[in-house]
């Protein structure tokens, strides 16, 4: 958007108005007198406007819904061609009808027994693809396969390719096309413009047909029929501002083009007008966009993207495209009461914007009946390349829908438009598939229908899926099996159902395999199927009585597992999972055995009872697997076989025993030691049933300790621990063991000797492990008290030496004397012995000069001072209040040491030292922190109050009434790190403070601008308006107490009144020289300009505010703020002296409008004064939004 400034006054509106009324007088009377001589000098004669050729058969031709590009073949002596209704009739008929969507070019040759003339236009660079011989003949989108030769006189014979598409690329409304030709002297101007309009990628190896064309074929006559065709060639347009006609230019190639988004045109200045023989008015340009390496290519693949001409003008047209139904199941089909999703997009496809309204309708059709769904209003739809396009949805409950249509057509179409000129794109429909319920069929039994127990038997289940959606791929089968009659149904032995038998026959199903299970009874079976398509819709069930029969099956016996059962003992062992019958439950068998460990059969409990008694004659047990073969009747007719089924039972016969132990070994260890034994490989078992189990599974403990104030001992799972009690005692114990397998144990013992250790003296070291020492001072620590021995006479032990490091440390008399001269952490090492055993033992001594001294800055009476520190903000001046805790020692002397300095920087500005007034040291200290500077000049470090990351600095030395002296071991630090909130967001003391701060700044601001020289006063102002801008931002805060309006500036009246009258000559001089110049003006007549704004001046072009916050320039583009009154400014603006101006009238006094209040951070970065007077406002509005 471009804004123009307009500089209006009333005296540049009274002068206009004068030069206005001169000039509309003289130009009536010159124009009058003008029209009177030329109408006598030039008798030009009114041209006769050359009927329009009259079509009287129109074509039927319907619209293909793009433009076609034809290429026609004819001769003079082509009867066919001339005829009424014949060739020409016909191709221009169809132009006629269709003016924008129809774009053709005669090749006119003298006869139809040679067509590819250099008159017909067979001259290079273009490549004559057709037919050298016969007329008419035409072509349709530059390819063989799209051909038409011959005619009749209906009018119609290029109906059929014309309607249908000719030929044309399916994306040529992707692309847009113009031409144009004018005359310019004895040459023609012309231009060809294209680009591409669709989403993806236009096509690539792109030739620009283009051709000049005489619409009336001037020159060229039929020998009969109509006197002439119809858009006969001329000239190739070529590249390089060149052409190529029958019999002149120099042109050897077509343009190659790459087109994009980007509108591109070629231009021709230098054809001459002859190469048209009927002139500019007969002259049209013919354009194509076409891929390949020449012109033309032919062929059956379509290449041709896109044809205008001259004629055609811009085009209003939006289409529907890209309509697609979605289903939220799933697929491209449908369920009755699935809700689908219709999609489609509306774009304008046209050379012209639209603004027409309308609306995208979304419908469905239940045969000749069209039912509508929704709709969406079509917003303004522009041509500009990115312009945004309508995407419409819309969703549909599909329970509406009839059940028993195999498919439905849904569609989207533009309703309530108007100006478009395309129809044949203003609707889509797809048809979207039924998922309907499936069929059911009977299935078969493929092979034998009598299977034996452990075989299988085939089932082919069959369906049919009644709709187009589903296929014997996507369809499955539920199959189950019931007893004859009994309806009790079982899909548990079924598998299968992944091959596909028969496919596309009308046997066509899935094989599936049922196996019966060994428990399942013999008898006839009736299976059931049901069909299940790919959305688990489900057909009736499909039931066939007795599909097949169940063999009886015989007994079984089974071994494994064997059981285990005792030596000598009669044991039941049950026979669940070792003899089944198919039919037949266990309890109804009969077993028996010839064998002498068969027991009985006790049918009522299914147990076998077996004995495997004690060998007398070997003296043992019949141990390991023994068999056992028994008979089993079921009932059946074994006549055949003359024999009941049999079979062998194993059994695991086994002896139990206790644990046992082997003989454990005696362990010695030394005085003030320990041990440990690992039980495991001195353990062995067996369990209930005699057989070895590991010895790890037993269950330890301990029984006895014959002496426990010697050792202690104690079991770690299969591990014995033992520890002496004492460092210095000896002797032995016995510990007793027992082992247990939860039914029998056996228990043994180990025996723990001590032997007897010489120990070295000792040193309790309790309470001088670690000590604190001050630097210089001596202290003894007495060390025979502490010194013990166990084992050795009294006298007979003693310290043997003694080491110090940063001092010196003596033993005299078991006295330890110490005494360091460095301070920090030192170390003495001390060594006791007996003369044989020798004990070490260091002591940590803390040597110190002064003890710390603490300050805290929580007030939980921690530390020795505590410090408060206030008004932190920047621009503010801390005051801290600091006291003595309760904890602090009596000090006579604290220094303190304050510094101010920078984090950022790492510089220090300011330093401060001095001794504090003990005599309040009960009532604390306060002092604001007006820290001197550190440069020597006097002042102090910070004149406006604290900076950001400024800090201040404290340290500490005091000295206590005993003469310890204490420091602080680093500076406690102050940061300021925030500025002031704004002052909606103070407290009242803040704000109170705040206020008066910004009183006392004005005042002292304008004392400095009366002082100071004009040009160092323009700077003063404005920090003085920031100022003033703070000062009414916080006055607004109802808690604020401002002065009042009078008393802000001093002499302001007098001011006003000074240059009220200042005011008033200027006016006077003003219209004295308005009323020469307007005398002047009325002699000389006006020749002079009205004064220009220096567009460059604007604050539009003001980069560097512009580049702020994310732009700001449409923020200049903006008519100025209105001017207010005085009243409403926060302060008077200084006024330059008036300047004369040629000007009529004097300028009315106005006060300068100063823009409103400045942030609380002042002038936004980048901004004048100027531009914030006029769009601050609108900055302050666009930051709001944010």
């Amino acid at each position: 958007m471009r804004v123009f400034y307009i500089l209006s006054s009333p005296t540049m509106t009274m002068k206009a108005s004068t030069r206005s009324l001169a000039l509309v007088i003289v130009a009536v009377f010159l124009g009058s007198l003008a029209s009177g001589m030329m109408a006598e000098l030039y008798q030009t004669p009114i041209p006769e406007l050359e009927e329009e050729t009259v079509v009287h058969n129109p074509s039927q031709a319907t619209s293909p819904g793009h433009v076609v590009f034809g290429q026609y073949i004819s001769s003079d002596n082509c009867g066919h061609c001339s005829k009424q209704g014949g060739g020409s009739d016909a191709h221009h008929s169809i132009k006629v009808n269709h003016p924008d969507e129809y774009v053709y070019v005669t090749y006119m040759s003298a006869s139809f027994g040679s067509t590819n003339t250099a008159r017909a236009g067979a001259v290079s660079p273009y490549n004559w693809a057709w037919s050298t011989g016969g007329a008419p003949d035409a072509y349709f989108g530059d390819r063989t396969d799209k051909r038409q030769s011959g005619a009749d006189s209906t009018y119609t014979t290029y109906d059929s390719l014309f309607s249908s598409g000719g030929g044309m690329h399916s994306t040529v409304n992707d692309y847009g096309m113009s031409a144009a030709v004018s005359q310019n002297g004895g040459t023609y101007d012309i231009s060809i413009s294209y680009k591409y309009k669709g989403s993806g990628s236009a096509a690539s190896n792109m030739k620009l047909y283009a051709a000049l064309v005489d619409t009336d074929c001037t020159g060229y006559s039929y020998s009969s029929g109509i006197p002439h065709g119809y858009n006969c060639w001329m000239a190739w347009l070529t590249a390089g501002d060149t052409y190529k006609s029958k019999s002149g230019g120099t042109g050897s190639a077509f343009h190659s083009v790459s087109v994009t988004s980007t509108d591109t045109t070629q231009t021709w200045t230098s054809v001459p007008t002859s190469v048209v023989p009927g002139g500019i008015n007969k002259a049209m340009v013919v354009a194509v966009l076409m891929s390949g390496n020449q012109v033309s290519v032919g062929g059956s693949s379509p290449h041709v993207y896109h044809a205008t001409d001259s004629t055609m003008g811009p085009k209003m047209d939006i289409g529907v495209s890209g309509l697609k139904v979605s289903n939220d199941q799933g697929g491209d089909s449908y369920v009755r009461g699935d809700t689908i999703t219709l999609e489609a997009d509306v774009k304008n496809t046209g050379d012209l914007d639209y603004t027409n309204g309308g609306s995208l309708e979304f419908y469905y059709k239940n045969g000749a009946t069209t039912t509508a769904i929704n709709t969406v209003s079509i917003p303004n739809l522009n041509v500009a390349p990115g312009s945004t396009f309508l995407t419409g949805t819309s969703t549909f409950d599909t329970s509406s829908l009839p059940s028993n249509v195999w498919s439905t057509n849904f569609g989207a179409r533009l309703v309530g438009i108007s100006g478009d000129m395309a129809t044949s794109n203003n609707v889509q429909e797809i048809g979207v598939n039924h998922d309907r319920v499936p069929l059911k069929k009977t299935p078969q039994v493929l092979g034998s229908d009598v299977v034996q127990r452990g075989d299988f038997v085939t089932i082919l289940a069959k369906g049919d899926p009644n709709d187009n959606v589903d296929t014997i791929d996507t369809m499955t089968f539920d199959v189950e099996v019931s007893p004859a009659g009994q309806n009790a149904w079982d899909a548990s032995i079924v598998s299968g159902g992944e091959n596909v038998l028969y496919r596309d026959t009308a046997q066509e199903g899935r094989e599936y395999i049922v196996t019966p299970s060994m428990s399942m009874a013999a008898g006839d079976y009736d299976v059931r199927t049901r069909t299940v398509d790919s959305r688990g819709q489900t057909s009736d069930w499909s039931t066939t009585s007795d599909m097949f029969e169940l063999a009886n099956g015989r007994p079984m016996v089974v071994a494994n597992p064997v059981p285990t059962v005792m030596c000598d003992l009669s044991t039941k062992v049950s026979m669940v999972g070792h003899v089944m019958d198919p039919e037949t439950p266990l309890s109804d068998l009969l077993i028996t055995s010839d064998s002498s460990n068969f027991v009985a059969w006790h049918a009522d409990s299914e147990e076998l009872e077996v004995h495997f008694p004690y060998d007398d004659m070997r003296q043992a047990c019949p141990l390991g697997q023994k068999g056992i073969e028994i008979r089993v009747d079921d009932g059946g007719d074994y006549s055949d076989s003359g024999e009941l089924p049999y079979g062998t039972l194993l059994f695991n016969v086994i002896e139990n025993g206790q644990p046992r132990w082997a003989g454990l070994p005696i362990q010695v260890v030394d005085e003030g030691s320990s041990g440990v034994l690992g039980l495991i490989p001195y353990l062995s078992d067996t369990d209930d049933t005699g057989a070895p189990v590991e010895s790890s599974t037993l269950s330890l403990q301990i029984i006895d300790n014959s002496n426990p104030e010697l050792v202690s001992v104690e079991l770690r799972g299969t591990t014995l621990g033992y520890e002496t009690v004492d460092d210095d005692v000896n002797g032995e114990t016995v510990i007793t063991l027992r082992a247990s397998d939860g039914e029998q144990y056996s228990d043994q013992t180990v025996t723990i000797r001590i032997n007897p250790i010489n120990d070295a003296p000792r040193l309790d070291m309790t309470d001088i492990e670690s000590i604190d020492l001050k630097l210089n001072r001596q202290k003894v620590i007495n060390l025979n008290s502490r010194l013990t021995d166990v084992d050795t006479p009294q006298g007979n032990y003693y310290v043997a030496s003694a080491f110090a490091t940063g001092g010196t440390a003596v033993v005299i008399s078991g006295d330890l004397r110490l005494q360091f001269d460095e301070v920090g952490l030192q170390t003495v090492s001390i060594s006791t012995s007996d003369g044989y055993a020798t004990n070490s033992y260091e002591i940590a001594v803390n040597v110190f000069d002064a003890l710390p001294f603490y300050v805290s800055t929580t007030d939980d009476g921690s530390g020795h001072m505590y410090v408060h520190m206030a008004d932190t903000y920047e621009t503010q001046t801390p005051i801290a209040t600091f006291s003595l805790t309760d904890s602090a020692p009596s000090y006579n002397v604290i220094s303190v040491t304050w510094s101010l300095c920078n984090e950022l920087s790492g510089t220090c500005d300011g330093f401060w030292e001095y001794d504090l007034d003990m005599s309040r040291s009960s009532t604390g200290w306060t002092e604001e922190m007006n820290i001197p500077s550190s440069y020597g000049d006097g002042g102090y470090a910070r004149i406006n109050g604290m900076r950001n990351m400024d800090y201040i600095g404290l340290t500490v030395r005091a000295v206590d009434t005993t003469g310890q002296e204490y420091k602080t071991s680093e500076t406690v630090k102050w940061m300021t790190t925030e500025a002031l909130p704004d002052p909606v967001d103070m407290d009242d003391a803040l704000l109170e403070w705040y206020v008066a701060d910004l009183i006392a700044d004005i005042a002292a601001l304008e004392e400095e601008i009366e002082a100071a020289d004009s040009t160092e006063a323009v700077s003063l102002e404005q920090n003085l308006m920031t100022l003033r801008s703070n000062f009414d931002l916080a006055c607004e805060d109802p808690r604020a107490d401002c002065p009042s309006e009078e008393v802000k500036s001093s002499g302001s009246d007098a001011d006003a009144s000074g240059l009220n009258m200042n005011i008033v000559f200027i006016v006077i001089g003003v219209l004295i020289v308005a009323a020469l110049l307007g005398l002047m003006f009325m002699r000389r007549g006006s020749q002079e300009e009205e004064p220009k704004w220096n567009e460059a001046s604007l604050p539009v072009h003001d980069t560097v505010a512009n580049s702020m916050y994310g732009g700001a320039q449409h923020i200049f583009q903006q008519q100025v703020a209105p001017v207010v009154s005085p009243a409403a400014a926060p302060a008077p603006m200084p006024v330059a002296a008036p300047v004369a101006a040629p000007v009529a009238a004097p300028v009315a006094p106005v006060v300068a409008y100063a823009g409103p209040p400045l942030p609380p951070g002042g002038l936004p970065a980048g901004w004048t004064m100027e531009q914030w007077t006029y769009y601050g406002q609108q900055y302050i509005d666009q930051m709001n939004q944010r």
